[in-house]
């Protein structure tokens, strides 16, 4: 089996979660995406998370912007996707459109369905035996991606320990204090995908930079697909790892769409802190990191600074609790921060993380200036 680079496994962490109306079609419909994007190395894949190579229909807008891109036959335009969830939704929609009516008389089998639309999604000779043949190498990889642990080791490797990292929200109800979303974008594109976007990008980023650095580092995720997880559930999920550090992943909203910058929360003293200093510590650089790195992307990106808590309006942050995270249990304590990202609501934020043309290549910037920090101080922590 070719490497996998860490888009294609990103993806599939993400398509392995999905919930999806004909799960035996899962593995068949990866399998095209890989072929359609050079198992995701094309520049419609890693710029526009466009893997089935969509052109554009005004109907794909609930899911997609209007891009150019020139593709071997010439230049059209194509769709480009704010996330990668909204592509697995994106291609579904695509397929239910009226040239491919009647698919869903052919989904018995996964070789029913590549040679029913097939001819009618290119006239290329072979091309669902193409498909077809990628498939035993799709199913290895979504079941890869559902059995990682999110671990990278090496022998005589640094070891920094574990990392939770928390998307926020997710799902459509409210649970234990976690609501489902809470802002959106200008074009739509909702919190809590941005949420969990950005955090499979750090993962993916620790983890390579871990690799070339010979260290040994786990990262895991509260969540890595669309469900809703108690405020308290996702602090466990430190506690149960024994992990070193923590981080909650959101974003802003605003009425006022001028409104910028990144501000990152740690726990009040007020709030019975257990390691105030350390706590405030991980904070600073996780909120210097962000900074400059939304800073080299977005120049009037503005910095709000690192707070406590108590400045959030009710008093206080369940996810950054001691006793949730495992602290008053524990010598060596977990730090922890609670990251608001950007305003998503703003125009320049808009265009540099969402729907520009750079936005996914702006993303990795400013989560490999974050990975780079972390990993620095969880060398200190170990």
């Amino acid at each position: 089996m070719m490497a996998i680079n860490q888009l294609l496994k990103r993806l599939a962490t993400i398509y392995a979660g999905e919930t999806i109306r004909y799960p035996n079609l899962r593995a068949v419909s990866f399998a095209q995406w890989m072929l359609e994007s050079g198992r995701a190395t094309s520049p419609l894949a890693t710029d526009h998370y466009n893997f089935a190579g969509l052109k554009w229909r005004p109907e794909m807008g609930l899911f997609a912007t209007r891009v150019n891109y020139a593709a071997h036959d010439g230049t059209d335009a194509y769709c480009k996707f704010a996330t990668l969830e909204n592509f697995i939704r994106g291609y579904w929609a695509f397929i239910d459109r009226a040239p491919y009516s009647g698919w869903e008389s052919h989904v018995d089998t996964p070789e029913q369905y590549i040679h029913y639309i097939g001819p009618i999604y290119t006239p290329s000779a072979g091309y669902a035996d193409k498909v077809l043949a990628l498939v035993p190498e799709a199913q290895s990889i979504l079941f890869e991606a559902v059995t990682s642990d999110g671990t990278v080791a090496n022998s005589g490797t640094t070891k920094l320990g574990t990392l939770v990292l928390d998307p926020g929200h997710g799902g459509t109800v409210k649970i234990g204090g976690s609501s489902p979303n809470n802002a959106t974008s200008i074009s739509g594109v909702k919190e809590k995908k941005l949420a969990l976007e950005f955090c499979l990008l750090l993962r993916d980023e620790l983890i390579r930079q871990a690799g070339v650095a010979n260290e040994e580092i786990k990262v895991v995720l509260t969540r890595e697909t669309d469900v809703n997880i108690g405020i308290k559930d996702r602090a466990a999920v430190a506690a149960k790892h024994q992990a070193q550090a923590f981080i909650c992943m959101h974003f802003n909203g605003d009425k006022k769409p001028s409104v910028s910058g990144v501000e990152t929360y740690y726990r009040a003293a007020v709030n019975g802190n257990a390691n105030l200093a350390d706590d405030k510590a991980f904070g600073r650089i996780v909120q210097d990191a962000l900074f400059k790195g939304l800073k080299a992307v977005n120049p009037g990106t503005k910095n709000r600074g690192l707070k406590p808590d108590t400045d959030t309006g009710p008093g206080s942050l369940g996810v950054l609790s001691d006793a949730a995270l495992g602290n008053s249990t524990r010598t060596a304590k977990c730090v922890a921060a609670y990251v608001e990202l950007e305003f998503i609501t703003n125009p320049a934020v808009e265009k540099t993380l969402i729907s520009g043309p750079s936005a996914v290549s702006n993303r990795k910037s400013v989560m490999a200036e974050l990975a780079k920090a972390v990993r620095g101080h969880m060398r200190k922590l170990a």
